[in-house]
């Protein structure tokens, strides 16, 4: 029992274990790889809170995500900035300061 035990069964299991794990691993690599990832939108968001030349509020352009923080200088000050997902009337997305001077 001692000879089939060593020259057959053992190395039955590991092969057996080995293929499994890699198995896995491809089965597991290809999942994450096939999530597809949204598309880069460009949008332009109004900086709520500033003004700019033409009395206009200051508009910024970027494919970053809502929620992203942005810092613009406004005048001679840097300014911190959330993107949000909210449409303004003219066709664009408020970015809210979260700075208050």
């Amino acid at each position: 029992m001692s000879a089939l035990f060593d020259k057959f069964l053992i190395p039955t299991a590991v092969g057996l274990i080995v293929t499994t794990l890699a198995t896995a691993v491809g089965w597991l690599y290809r999942r994450r790889r096939t999530a597809p990832t949204p598309p880069r939108v460009l949008r332009r968001f109004s900086l709520l809170g500033t003004i700019g030349a033409d009395g206009t509020p200051l508009h910024f352009e970027t494919t970053r995500a809502p929620g992203s923080v942005i810092t613009r200088r406004v005048g001679s000050l840097s300014q911190r900035f959330e993107l949000t997902d909210a449409p303004l009337g003219d066709g664009t997305y408020a970015a809210e300061p979260l700075d208050h001077l």
